[in-house]
């Protein structure tokens, strides 16, 4: 976990790391590369991440890191739009993340109106995230993170995240209503929810002609080496269990069975199991992809005519939230952190930028209309209320997954 690239990343994990110090888009740096060359192009952009001040990312934090500051009663959120009296903000924050999922500018717009120094780590998959904030119990020394709804009721069992102060977060106001009690967290008493997204998959129509609407057509043979999955264990179960009529959620072990039957059917035609799937998808490694809505919205930024469905039998909606670690050494510059992405403008940017639809109901007038006005992103009431939500899994379940995913994966 660092600013920097390490020697373990591949090119265009470091790319993607440069891009996001830079608050560049893919589509900017190809769009220099055409014009002045590859050499040219990344000479560019190493200027543009030092311009950016990218020692405001430094490695991971210490556990026993800095100790909160001072908690005397004085400063007022500017994010919120009725200032509420809190206490004195720490001068530091730790944020874990996945890459490019935050608004071009919200750090630093975060760090010019609090002067919070923020140093912002990034995640490749859920499992490296789960295993750092789990490390020590408290959030591997972090003080904010973006856990899958699903992980909040065993975090909170856990006592790996702390119960929220409301009156920190005023903007909680600006939430939608089916937002401000969810089923995984009533009250949004530890968490608030970030983006919310639909899962589907995405083609590139050049490659594949047609209307695709089903499942199914991540089992056709034609498509063998050319398809990717994601390497997400409960959504690959869950478009087997679509494809046969199965609840998504299903403990039953006979109906795992039947699922698992179903993916290793497939194996033969995944070209691989993964979270680079937009890199893989816009290099051309593969014509096709499982993914979520945002990262299709991502994909047509370099091809526009990349299509995206959401399944005739069902599919999932899902979403990531903010929570604070109970560990956190800074948890006033952590409720600010949350308020300030709540705000009205800075909730559209982050969704405007990431392509992922944010929960927040006064940030709909500033959400680009294309975002706004798509289906298969801001999907209807109608539709919306055939998705199901993956579930809180007991250990006990959760293992018969576990133990299925790593006997397909073995084989």
């Amino acid at each position: 976990m660092s600013g920097e690239p390490d020697g373990g990343m591949t090119f265009n994990e470091a790319l993607e790391l440069r891009l996001e110090q830079a608050g560049w888009t893919r589509r900017d740096f190809l769009g220099k590369v055409a014009a002045f060359g590859a050499a040219a192009a990344l000479t560019q952009l190493l200027i543009a991440c030092n311009a950016r001040q990218p020692g405001t990312e430094t490695s991971g934090p210490s556990v026993a890191a800095t100790p909160a500051g001072s908690q005397a009663a004085g400063a007022s959120p500017g994010a919120s739009a009725a200032p509420t009296a809190v206490p004195e903000p720490e001068g530091e924050l730790f944020v874990y993340n996945w890459s490019q999922y935050i608004g071009r500018d919200t750090r630093d717009r975060f760090s010019e109106k609090y002067g919070i120094k923020v140093t912002y780590d990034r995640f490749p998959d859920e499992s490296t995230q789960i295993a750092k904030l789990t490390s020590d119990g408290k959030g591997g020394g972090y003080d904010v993170s973006y856990p899958a709804s699903t992980w909040l009721p065993s975090f909170v069992e856990q006592g790996l995240v702390q119960k929220l102060d409301h009156s920190l977060i005023p903007n909680l106001k600006n939430l939608m209503s089916e937002w401000q009690d969810p089923e995984y967290d009533p009250g949004n008493q530890y968490s608030v929810p970030y983006s919310w997204w639909t899962t589907g998959y995405a083609w590139d129509p050049d490659k594949i002609p047609g209307d695709l609407t089903s499942w199914d057509a991540l089992w056709d043979t034609a498509y063998t080496g050319r398809l990717s999955m994601l390497d997400d264990m409960r959504e690959c179960f869950a478009a087997g269990a679509f494809r046969l009529g199965l609840d998504p959620n299903t403990t039953d072990t006979g109906e795992l069975d039947q699922i698992l039957g179903e993916l290793e059917a497939q194996k033969p035609i995944v070209k691989r199991y993964t979270t680079d799937h937009i890199t893989d998808f816009l290099n051309g490694v593969v014509d096709m992809t499982h993914c979520w809505s945002g990262d299709w919205i991502q994909m047509t930024y370099e091809k526009p005519k990349t299509r995206y469905v959401i399944p005739s039998e069902g599919s999932i909606k899902g979403n990531d939230t903010f929570v604070i670690l109970s560990g956190a050494q800074h948890p006033i510059a952590a409720h600010l952190w949350i308020d300030f992405n709540l705000d009205a403008e800075i909730s559209a940017e982050n969704t405007n930028y990431i392509g992922y639809m944010g929960p927040n109901e006064a940030a709909l007038p500033n959400l680009k209309k294309y975002i706004v006005e798509d289906p298969r992103i801001n999907p209807p009431a109608e539709l919306l209320a055939t998705l199901i939500e993956l579930k809180y899994l007991p250990p006990a379940d959760l293992q018969q997954y576990t133990d299925r995913w790593t006997s397909l994966r073995a084989t």
